[in-house]
């Protein structure tokens, strides 16, 4: 067990009033165990308009009042007569180390050199008055302490052993402690008050308080190291936070004198832009720090509770009697207990590391002149939807769906397409989804083909643009057992095509009740095969970026499409030439426009936008079920065939990023892949 502080370590803000900045009269304890006198405490109450609780003016705690208010407080008579002892040790140890001199007997007027000092008495004697003390019948039994113990701390010890009468019984002491009530009791209230009730003695109820306080401050201390790290980790953020924005600063300044010394006819312009980019660095800073201040201050708050708990637990430990260690045992575990339920692990820095960004090598022209000497950065990332567009034919406006996001103004559309142009140079994450397929009144969403979700990591220039097309769902067909549309490829390629990332779509079903791993968008680049009821007998789909063609029979769906180009369509009705007399109608591949394939009976069997093959539909009467159509992507998903519980194959997907993240196939129930319709997140993360 860790020692207590010895007298002349112990503060004057423990024993002193933090209000008045007096010694405490009347001292009252709160909840969180800071003392302060009963006066302040009232004054403080009556500047309050809660009167039911009182915040403490050192921790901003709140304890809860009693209807006698400040008046039914603890007493903290551990501090009271405490003070007292401090004060003496104090000036005897100061009259020392100042003179040559001792201290001199208080009881006569010889003013000899002390020898001991009298608990009892509450004064220093000289050697003849000690010998009195042994000798006079009436003094015999006082406790005598010698003035090396004294100066130990021995006196305080010494007061310790002195009892205090029982508020009930005012002839006894308090011995003992009812563990029935939890409180302090004499020998009349066992017999009275509290007969029938469990009883210990008043020494061995502390002693094993003790234990338990030493328990509890023992994880306190590793606590306070544990959050001392953690400020000092704090801090040391707060200081890269300062030495980035300086050399931010640094090579603001750097390359704006280099702008000046080239083009003095700009001067104006670039001072402009120095101060803008100075500005928007001082704001990130601002806020940033801000973010900072925030976790310092719980970290401080937190520690100094700690601290302030501590060293009033080991203070009562080390020099409390057990009548006080008793009255105060539920305030410090308690106490103890809500500090330690605080983990240095959810304390973190700001996110966002290192907070701001500077790019010299960014130039915008204006007047086909340089307009600024490079270019701060906080953050970017952008979500693009279809906004909000159903069927196979891709958004015609782009609408408010943008409005006040990252790439607002900075999105136009063309043919359904999305064309982005890039705000920042740097690294970003592109994560991409393709499109659910559609369903029939016998297939649930649950068990359609989904979207495969592909991640990859690309180097970006300001000013480029990308073309996004995002894939939508296949249609819902009402009819029964009647193949349903695929879902939509979703791409993302640069202005000429190259594609970037790429994440097929989902295979329609036909009467489908469970999940099939064929029909989510597959993560490679083929499209998957489709399947009859029972995983067996299926299509091949496209590959190497082309529309699926391969056919069983002549009710299956139309192919999906791919990359380069389309997937196969029914002869009967939409001039197909690779079979399937009333097959739906092919997906068209993104380099023809990526529209969805129509169903071959009813219009809700339609594949979706991004190359989705249109499914049979409803079948004639009489006839077999039909065919689901392919889920569209980098290659076409297969053609289904004319089976109740048959299924499309997915689209295959593309990503040439480092760092790739693919889910898509995962079969029966947890499933990654995308259950909706596609999606685009572009995120700057350097």
């Amino acid at each position: 067990m860790a020692a207590g502080p010895s007298l002349s370590q112990i503060s004057d803000d423990f024993l002193g009033c933090q209000i008045c900045l007096q010694p405490c009269r009347r001292p009252k304890v709160l909840s969180c165990l800071h003392t302060f006198c009963q006066e302040c405490l009232e004054l403080l109450l009556k500047r309050q308009e809660e009167q039911h609780q009182l915040e403490c003016p050192t921790c901003r705690n709140k304890t809860q009042l009693s209807g006698s208010g400040v008046a039914g407080l603890k007493d903290n008579f551990f501090v009271e007569s405490l003070n007292d002892t401090v004060k003496l040790h104090k000036t005897v140890m100061e009259t020392e180390g100042c003179s040559s001199s001792n201290v001199a007997c208080g009881a006569c007027e010889s003013k000899g050199e002390a020898k001991s000092y009298c608990v009892e008495c509450g004064d220093f004697i000289c050697e003849e008055c000690n010998s009195a003390h042994r000798r006079m019948k009436s003094l015999k039994g006082h406790q005598l302490v010698g003035m090396e113990d004294f100066r130990s701390g021995a006196v305080v010890k010494a007061a310790k052993l002195r009892t205090q009468p029982c508020r009930l019984h005012e002839d006894e002491s308090l011995k003992f402690f009812c563990q029935t009530c939890g409180e302090a009791v004499c020998r009349d209230c066992i017999i009275m008050e509290h007969k029938g009730h469990s009883y210990t003695h008043l020494s061995e109820a502390s002693a094993a308080i003790k234990e338990e306080l030493a328990t509890a401050l023992q994880n306190s201390d590793k606590k306070v190291a544990e959050l001392n790290k953690k400020q000092q980790e704090i801090l040391d953020k707060k200081s890269l936070l300062k030495d980035t924005v300086s050399k931010v600063q640094d090579k603001i300044n750097e390359a704006a004198e280099q702008t000046r010394n080239r083009l003095k006819r700009m001067l104006d312009r670039v001072d402009a832009e120095e101060k803008e980019l100075l500005q928007k660095v001082q704001v990130i800073e601002k806020k940033t720090e801000e973010k900072f201040c925030a976790v310092q201050d719980t970290l401080e708050t937190t520690i100094v509770s700690l601290f302030s708990t501590r060293e009033f637990g080991r203070s009562i430990m080390a020099h409390g009697t057990d009548l006080q260690v008793v009255s105060v045992k539920t305030e410090v575990q308690s106490r103890l207990q809500s500090l330690l339920q605080l983990s240095p692990t959810d304390i973190r820095a700001p996110a966002g590391e290192p907070w701001v960004r500077f790019d010299p090598d960014v130039a915008v022209k204006v007047d086909n002149d340089v307009l600024l000497v490079g270019d701060i950065t906080e953050g970017f990332k952008a979500t693009f939807t279809t906004l909000g567009t159903e069927g196979r034919l891709g958004p015609t406006k782009l609408g408010e769906h943008y409005s006040g996001q990252d790439h607002d103004g900075l999105v136009t559309l063309n043919n359904g397409i999305q064309h982005f142009k890039v705000k920042h140079t740097g690294t970003y994450q592109i994560e991409a989804a393709g499109a659910a397929a559609g369903t029939d009144r016998n297939t649930s969403p649950e068990c359609r083909g989904r979207g495969a979700v592909m991640k990859g990591t690309f180097q970006l220039n300001k000013g480029e643009v990308l073309k996004i097309l995002v894939g939508q769902e296949g249609a819902e067909n009402r009819g029964y057992n009647s193949g349903a549309g695929g879902g939509g490829g979703t791409f993302v390629t640069r202005d000429d095509n190259t594609p970037l990332i790429i994440a097929g779509g989902g295979g329609g079903g036909t009467g489908r009740s469970y999940h099939s791993i064929f029909s989510d968008g597959n993560t490679k680049t083929a499209g998957n095969s489709s399947t009859r009821s029972w995983n067996v007998n299926w299509n091949e789909g496209g590959e190497d970026g082309d529309g699926a063609v391969e056919w069983g029979s002549g009710s299956v769906g139309g192919g999906g499409g791919g990359l380069l180009t389309d997937g196969a369509s029914g002869k009967n009705k939409f001039g197909g030439r690779d079979g399937g007399e009333d097959g739906g109608e092919g997906g068209k591949a993104f380099f023809n426009g990526g529209e969805g394939g129509r169903g071959s009976y009813g219009a809700d069997a339609y594949g979706g936008f991004g190359g989705g093959g249109g499914g049979y539909g409803k079948s004639a009467e009489g006839k077999l079920a039909g065919g689901g159509g392919g889920g569209g992507g980098y290659s076409g998903g297969a053609r289904g065939e004319a089976r109740r519980g048959g299924c499309a194959g997915g689209g295959g997907s593309f990503n040439s990023g480092i760092d790739s993240v693919s889910a898509g196939v995962c079969y029966p129930k947890d499933i990654d892949g995308n259950n909706g319709p596609g999606y685009v997140i572009v995120t700057l993360i350097k």
